[in-house]
């Protein structure tokens, strides 16, 4: 498939799209790059370069400790106060 890469004048990948499979490789009109790749995995943008037409992701870098995590709604905080108080009351084991 072939994409279409906005890159900063490190070769860092800024943005990328879709392209059509009929458009040539090479660079366009505004002075990005079409490329063609296998896969879009990788494309991690600010987190990879564009090296002879290929995309290189950053060997450091883990997408997935870079996702926001989800915030506890109002409901799971109240409710985890309430348990600790139930626990703090109990002593913080069951009584037998």
């Amino acid at each position: 498939m072939k994409i279409k890469v906005w890159t900063d004048n490190n070769n860092r990948l800024l943005n990328w799209a879709y392209m059509n499979d009929s458009r040539p490789v090479g660079s366009t009109d505004d002075g990005q790059q079409i490329i063609g790749v296998d896969s879009t995995d990788g494309l991690y943008e600010n987190h990879a370069s564009i090296i002879d037409g290929k995309v290189v992701p950053d060997a450091d870098y883990d997408p997935d400790a870079d996702r926001p995590k989800p915030e506890a709604s109002p409901e799971q905080q109240m409710l985890a106060a309430l348990y600790a108080r139930v626990m703090k009351l109990e002593g913080g084991e069951k009584n037998e």
